[in-house]
């Protein structure tokens, strides 16, 4: 998703054709453009938005299921009670390694917004990890708006979708 698809929104602004999604991290909101890898930065799987972590922790952004946990605990897809789908995904820099990560729910679990997905040992990292958070079958959903340049885990709103009348 690139950033003209993407678009600031102030909290004056969002009607009842909204859906808001909590941030499942905490750190810089930047545009998806901004991720390094083409697959993501292109929104080939759907339209999303990047943070660059400042917290070791990822939260569940709302309530619904953990459908899975792949790459060795760097992704997740999860699917609300709304049924709509994300993809978290944590994109940690080629030279480095997560090796102290801590999945705490299994496939299938039942999650309730915030609670503790997974957290990691940033202190060994050299770089920011970068985390995204794609929705999965959001194409023909609406706009996309985020309101925070800077986003707290379970706290603050990192997008608001406006759903198609």
């Amino acid at each position: 998703m690139k950033s003209e698809d993407v678009s600031y929104l102030t909290k004056n602004k969002i009607g009842r054709n909204a859906i808001q999604i909590t941030s499942p991290f905490s750190g810089k909101v930047m545009p998806m453009e901004e991720h390094p890898q083409p697959f993501f930065r292109f929104g080939t799987l759907g339209p999303g938005i990047v943070v660059s972590l400042s917290s070791h922790k990822v939260l569940a952004p709302f309530n619904g299921t953990l459908l899975q946990v792949k790459s060795a605990g760097c992704e997740f897809i999860l699917k609300a009670n709304n049924g709509l789908k994300v993809l978290i995904n944590l994109a940690v820099p080629d030279s480095q390694t997560l090796t102290h990560t801590h999945i705490a729910q299994l496939n299938g679990s039942k999650i309730t917004k915030g609670q503790r997905l997974a957290y990691f040992d940033l202190r060994e990292l050299d770089s920011p990890i970068l985390a995204s958070l794609i929705i999965l079958n959001g194409h023909n959903l609406g706009t996309f708006h985020y309101s925070h340049p800077q986003v707290n885990a379970g706290v603050d709103t990192l997008l608001t979708i406006i759903k198609k009348k």
